[in-house]
């Protein structure tokens, strides 16, 4: 019986991290940095971030320009609420950026409204200002809408 409970939690474990985007991103590909010091990625107004989620940053071909990290805030306005920190790459400034969000509870990935243009050493938001993102409103990030 405890073999079978066991194989019943390892397979759940591996389908779960298996069902993750598989971003990568290579930090040496990049001359440039800037920083995302704090972010919130909002649907509705709600922060959306849960343990497992994942926020990225992308290039027009879809080369992955930065990952995310999750911090939870221990303090001010936002505390105890899961906020993004990221370091972003690129070779030029004014390169467009976008971003996606996956949302680990709906197996979903999701398009971000906002972009940047990339700027050097440029260090957006803090743990009491964060910079916002917003869910997509369009049928690419509501499959079930028709």
């Amino acid at each position: 019986m405890n073999k079978n409970i066991f194989f019943t939690v390892l397979v759940s474990f591996f389908s779960v991290v298996s069902a993750q985007p598989d971003w990568e991103y290579n930090p040496g590909a990049f001359e440039y940095t800037s920083w995302i010091l704090a972010g919130i990625v909002l649907s509705d107004g709600d922060n959306l971030a849960e343990e497992g989620d994942l926020f990225a940053a992308f290039d027009d071909a879809g080369t992955v320009r930065g990952i995310a990290v999750q911090i939870t805030v221990p303090f001010g306005p936002y505390a105890n609420q899961i906020q993004y920190e990221m370091t972003m790459g690129s070779n030029a400034d004014g390169d467009i950026l976008s971003f996606k969000y996956y949302d680990a509870s709906e197996d979903a990935v999701l398009d971000i409204s906002e972009t940047y243009a990339f700027t050097t050493n440029e260090a957006q938001g803090g743990l009491d200002d964060p910079v916002f993102y917003n869910i997509g409103s369009g049928a690419e990030n509501y499959p079930d809408w028709e």
